[in-house]
């Protein structure tokens, strides 16, 4: 599958919802991340395109979250993209310990939080300890920091540098 085919998955499953800006913007994160980590583009890119297809069929469900999106994308993707996907939502109980899995995680997270305080705001977060900032903005949502926390130190991928890219992105906040 190529970054069109993707592209048109998710206009085709979750339209011009506030979903499938989110899945944009995680492949977004997903691109520059490919490449501070010398990974497959494409194949990253695709993943955050397709990582959230069927979160409107699996609302009533989310331990079907990123399962279902597997069973229909099959062998399009690879069996690495396919477990970041799967494992992309802990409610899943799908476990994967890989770079990709991780920075799908990393990705997700960081478009939710761009999603729920703004662009603006990320912008000033402080650089020097931003964990501590977004804590503060996210009192409401302490999970999402431990999140960025766990994966940014795990694969050595400092929060500022997600900041950076996030901030530097066009693409808007939902």
């Amino acid at each position: 599958m190529n970054v069109t085919e993707a592209d048109r998955l998710v206009s085709q499953h979750l339209g011009t919802t506030p979903r499938a800006t989110h899945s944009r913007f995680v492949a977004h994160v997903m691109q520059r991340l490919a490449n501070v980590f010398d990974a497959h583009t494409e194949l990253w890119v695709v993943v955050g395109l397709c990582h959230d297809l069927d979160f409107f069929q699996t609302a009533d469900d989310r331990s079907q979250h990123g399962i279902l999106t597997v069973e229909w994308l099959g062998d399009l993707i690879p069996p690495e993209g396919q477990s970041a996907i799967a494992s992309h939502d802990h409610r899943s109980g799908v476990h994967a310990d890989t770079l990709f899995a991780d920075a799908l995680k990393i990705a997700d997270v960081i478009a939710v939080v761009d999603a729920k305080l703004g662009r603006s705001v990320l912008l000033q977060v402080d650089r020097n300890d931003p964990l501590l900032a977004l804590r503060g903005l996210l009192a409401d949502k302490p999970y999402l920091c431990d999140m960025l926390e766990k994966y940014t130190k795990k694969r050595a991928v400092p929060l500022g540098h997600v900041l950076d890219i996030v901030t530097a992105s066009s693409l808007p906040s939902r």
